[in-house]
């Protein structure tokens, strides 16, 4: 498995500019970006949440986590993480695990960190455990066009 398909429709389909950045196998975000040999401050992560409205996905740096309070505070919801079971069944054409930080791809809300767009490129992974997606910022900022954002991470 690659880049998930649902990824590469959505940036190809917004002609989002992108490249493919392989390496060697890793279970986590800040894994991925270790071995890709990228800051993990560049790397962003996705974390699902839910609660009795659906789901949301909260997008941040690898190198911070999210802070359920600020996302809360923002969606004006009562959020907590999701099951890894439900993670899977969003996430079908992904390996286990591996969630693109593109929750917009798959008709989840996302709010993301505003650390990501201070950063000159983004990197989220592609939907398997080998490859990332690398963007400068202004593609990063395209693709989160209309998502709203703010300071959720510490």
């Amino acid at each position: 498995m690659s880049l998930a398909p649902t990824v590469q429709r959505f940036l190809d389909s917004r002609n989002i500019t992108y490249k493919r950045v392989f390496h060697p196998y890793a279970e986590t975000a800040m894994g991925c970006a270790l071995a890709a040999k990228v800051p993990p401050k560049r790397v962003a992560k996705g974390v699902v949440l839910r609660d009795d409205e659906g789901f949301v996905m909260a997008v941040v740096p690898s190198d911070r986590q999210v802070d359920l309070r600020a996302v809360n505070h923002f969606t004006n919801r009562l959020l907590t993480t999701a099951r890894q079971q439900d993670v899977k069944i969003l996430f079908r054409d992904c390996a286990e695990g591996a969630v693109p930080s593109l929750g917009q791809t798959y008709n989840l809300p996302v709010i993301w960190d505003d650390h990501l767009g201070e950063e000159p490129e983004c990197y989220l992974e592609a939907g398997d455990h080998r490859e990332l997606v690398r963007m400068n910022r202004d593609s990063f900022l395209d693709s989160m066009k209309n998502q709203p954002h703010g300071r959720i991470s510490y």
